[in-house]
């Protein structure tokens, strides 16, 4: 057989098919109408027949009644099983219930075991609502009670370690912040809190603590090689919103050098010394090099006073020399002679030596005397002030000056009990006391 008869042979075997389901279905379709229709019409029909063979009334009536009855049977049925197909099943959502195996359709809605199954997965359902919804009211409540109060400890001006240790004893949490203020003496101290110490807040409240850092500066800066104008600007920068710790003692020194005009050649104090209080800053810087000779001026007749700051303003160091060749006279020492002599061009190194004639007489509480020292050499010029201290009365500068070491002598005529002072680059190097002989 060829293929196309195959083909054609096969096509009609199918096309029969449909055609006998087809009609299957609409007899079965045509019987369940004439089933569902009226029951008293097919028993009518039942009875005329009776009716006709028979020749009996009572046969026709036995007919009708029995087609009645199967009739009513069968509206009966069918209503049930309208019923008991919508009814709802739990098979759809329940696949793998006791009773699943039958069809999801069929009619057994009405099973124990599964409504028994129905009932516990509600009450699974029920109980695990009930479980979150308890733990959900938990949470809330809690949330809303908060944690427990504490009150907020005083922390200031305790040491930064000693103010978390008592944070943390109440649950508080620090947040810490540093600032300089100025002060050295409260580096590491707790210069500020936020809440005040004394409030009551919740427990694991944050508190701001603000630790000090102390100074802007703890120590002295090396400033040799700078210039003095650099010197100022920085020192202006560094303090401008707390109250200094250094401070520039005026005059700076000069001295000739060969070093730029304006370069520091020496401070006090030193560098790395560390600043707890205010303290001055002595400088020493260059005047630059000396292009002329310094021409001496005369000092003859100068009271020792006025040569010493003559000189000191130059600066020349200077040593005095009581002249015996002369009479005291007067209340006051006074320059006889000077050497180099005046109008003499001499170097900055120059040491001048001055002759004096010493006083006749002075008060009855006052004592006359020769100041005399010999100082450490310095390979630079040290600031040098001489400071007189008499009693009941202010200290005053007699002379300051650089000095680059050697001898030192000067007559003074002071009230007994004073004292005569020389400081080295603000400290105090030399004490004389004036006493009565």
């Amino acid at each position: 057989m060829s293929p196309e008869t195959k083909k054609s042979a096969l096509d009609s075997l199918t096309s029969r098919n449909k055609t006998v389901k087809t009609s299957a279905l609409a007899a079965a379709s045509s019987r369940s109408v004439k089933s569902g229709g009226s029951g008293a019409s097919g028993g009518s029909a039942k009875s005329g027949g009776s009716g006709t063979s028979g020749g009996s009334g009572t046969s026709g009536t036995s007919g009708t009644s029995g087609g009645s009855a199967n009739s009513g049977a069968s509206g009966k049925s069918s209503r049930k099983g309208r019923r008991r197909t919508g009814r709802f099943s739990l098979k759809s959502f329940f696949p793998h219930s006791p009773s699943g195996k039958s069809d999801s359709l069929s009619m057994e809605g009405d099973d124990p075991v599964e409504r028994a199954y129905f009932r516990r997965s509600l009450i699974l359902l029920g109980g695990a609502f009930l479980v979150m919804l308890f733990f959900f009211t938990a949470a809330f409540f809690l949330a809303v009670r908060g944690a427990e109060r504490t009150v907020v400890p005083q922390i200031v001006n305790r040491e930064l370690i000693d103010a978390l240790q008592m944070l943390q004893e109440r649950e508080l949490y620090p947040r810490v912040q540093a600032k300089f203020t100025g002060n050295p003496s409260d580096k590491g101290l707790i210069i500020s809190q936020d809440p005040e110490p004394g409030l009551y807040v919740k427990a694991g409240r944050r508190v701001t603590v603000t630790v000090s850092r102390g100074a802007v500066m703890d120590n002295v800066e090396d400033y040799t090689g700078m210039s003095v104008t650099e010197v100022r600007g920085r020192l202006a920068s560094l303090f401008s919103t707390f109250e200094p710790l250094l401070v520039i003692r005026e005059p700076v020194t000069y001295v000739y050098n060969n070093a730029e005009a304006g370069t520091i050649l020496h401070q006090t104090p030193k560098a790395g010394t560390p600043l707890d209080k205010q303290q001055e800053l002595i400088l020493i810087a260059s005047r630059g090099k000396l292009n002329r000779p310094i021409v001496l001026p005369n000092l003859k007749d100068y009271s020792a006073d006025n040569a010493m700051r003559a000189l000191a303003r130059i600066p020349l160091s200077f040593v005095f020399v009581e002249d015996n060749s002369v009479e005291p006279a007067g209340y006051s020492a006074r320059v006889t002679t000077q050497s180099p002599a005046a109008e003499a061009q001499v170097g900055s190194d120059m040491k001048v030596v001055l002759r004096y004639r010493r006083p006749k007489a002075w008060g009855e509480d006052s004592r006359y005397g020769l100041f005399d020292h010999t100082f450490p050499e310095t390979p630079v010029p040290v600031a040098l002030e001489v400071i007189i201290r008499e009693p009941g009365a202010e200290d005053r500068t007699l002379f300051s000056m650089p000095h680059s070491g050697g001898r030192l002598s000067f007559p003074y005529v002071l009230p007994l009990g004073s004292s005569i002072v020389v400081e080295i680059n603000g400290e105090e190097a030399v004490r004389q006391e004036v006493v009565s002989q």
